[in-house]
């Protein structure tokens, strides 16, 4: 990992908090609000001006970019909630880039580690531990762009975008440079 590792362990200790809160809050509610997201760029403004040099900050918002322009699109297409894509375009800034190929395989575990575990849950009597949360409700296909007929899941992306961003800042906090 190329991330510093001093910048990874001070950036989860402080993002961690925030991020089990936009999970309990996704799965709760199924909406990250902008305060959340907003705490988690100001967890990166001051962590990154205190140990990153300055381009290198500056560069980071590339990343944002990037990452806010191609889920900004999957937005459009109805495949993400507009939180979703915030939180993640705020979570690529906390991503070296050198990291970016290491960055996709963690993407592609969290997300699908958060998605079997939502189905395990809401498909078993685990459930019960939970049973107002808003991940477990269908929502009915109304409208001609939803896929298939009847009722629908929709799962909570920020669980997945929170559990990638903290196992990232773990990693780098333990192999970064």
């Amino acid at each position: 990992m190329q991330v510093s590792s001093s910048f990874a362990l001070w950036s989860l200790i402080l993002a961690l908090p925030i991020c089990l809160y936009a999970f309990y809050v996704d799965m709760k509610f199924k909406r990250i609000s902008n305060m959340t997201v907003w705490a988690l760029f100001a967890v990166f403004v001051v962590v990154g001006l205190a140990s990153l040099p300055l381009m290198d900050f500056v560069w980071r918002f590339a990343n944002y970019a990037v990452v806010f322009a191609i889920l900004l699109l999957m937005w459009m297409l109805r495949q993400m909630g507009a939180g979703d894509v915030k939180m993640a375009a705020v979570g690529a800034l906390f991503v070296d880039r050198a990291d970016a190929g290491d960055m996709m395989w963690i993407a592609f575990a969290s997300l699908i580690a958060a998605t079997v575990a939502t189905l395990i849950v809401r498909f078993t009597p685990l459930r019960k531990l939970a049973p107002d949360w808003a991940a477990w409700r269908l929502k009915p296909s109304a409208d001609g762009v939803a896929v298939g007929k009847g009722d629908q899941m929709t799962l909570p992306m920020g669980t997945g975008i929170g559990l990638m961003l903290c196992t990232y800042l773990l990693l780098g906090a333990l192999y970064g440079q």
